[in-house]
């Protein structure tokens, strides 16, 4: 892990206190973006309950978190289950009191190939996890949200909501957009309740769903970032650290770009 990285995951981060007990949900939590933001509220004194089918992955977070600042706990969950969604959202409440932060962060790439040859199960999948999953975690954190009357709700989105570069794209691509609609009509309908709803659109970031399409490394989308670098997942998890902290409180309806400048052009 480079430099730039490290101080999120270890707690260093300039927002370290300001997550102080508060109750976080992360889903996607056993890898990449989604296990270094629970790891990051989790350094910043959140009770975070972090989910994901991958139980080996989860296994993984709670051994790199080490029990410093708040605490982290894990559980088993399909984001398209929405009993379990229901079930993960409460344990958070039970351990916090409350929910102050939803991060919905799984997803699935599905298959990277044209649509002439794309298979009707993998369109299924692909909508299921990316963008029914959100609206499942958004409704189960609204359950609790909305009588509160305060919380924010972080979706994860993608550059490929804004700019399809490649072909075979077209169903992630397709379902990352509807989850920028998805939270312009959440910070909408909640903002009475004094619910904010934000998107973060991460770029090429080093992920294992990043490495899983295969080919040289660094991938060659690099050419295209300004920054000319590959961004680290601890630096996604920086922007959800802000983005859910006071420090962006009237930031709502709104998806932050995180990708080193690639949708500039």
């Amino acid at each position: 892990m480079s430099r730039r990285g490290r101080s999120v995951l270890h707690g260093r981060s300039p927002l370290s206190d300001a997550h102080h007990g508060k109750g976080v949900v992360v889903t996607g939590a056993g890898g990449g973006m989604g296990r270094a933001i629970a790891l990051a509220f989790a350094h910043a004194g959140a009770h975070v309950v972090a989910g994901d089918v991958d139980e080996a992955g989860l296994a993984d977070t709670r051994g790199l978190f080490g029990g410093a600042a708040g605490t982290l706990e894990t559980m088993r969950v399909d984001v398209r289950d929405e009993a379990a969604m229901a079930a993960l959202v409460d344990a958070a409440v039970a351990r916090a009191g409350r929910l102050d932060v939803m991060v919905n962060n799984a997803a699935v790439l599905g298959a990277w190939v044209p649509i002439a040859e794309q298979e009707r199960a993998t369109l299924d999948l692909v909508i299921d996890v990316n963008l029914k999953g959100t609206v499942l975690g958004i409704k189960q954190a609204l359950r609790h949200m909305i009588p509160a009357r305060s919380g924010v709700i972080v979706n994860l989105a993608s550059v490929q909501s804004f700019r399809v570069a490649y072909p075979g794209a077209a169903f992630y691509a397709a379902s990352k957009a509807a989850v920028v609609s998805l939270t312009r009509s959440a910070a909408l309908e909640n903002g009475q309740f004094g619910i904010r709803a934000v998107a973060i659109a991460p770029g090429p970031i080093d992920t294992p769903m990043l490495r899983g399409t295969g080919g040289e490394w660094p991938p060659p989308i690099v050419a295209q970032v300004p920054l000319g670098r590959v961004g680290e997942v601890e630096e996604v998890a920086a922007a959800a650290l802000w983005l859910a902290s006071d420090a962006a409180s009237y930031i709502s309806g709104a998806t932050l770009p995180v990708d080193g400048g690639w949708l500039a052009p």
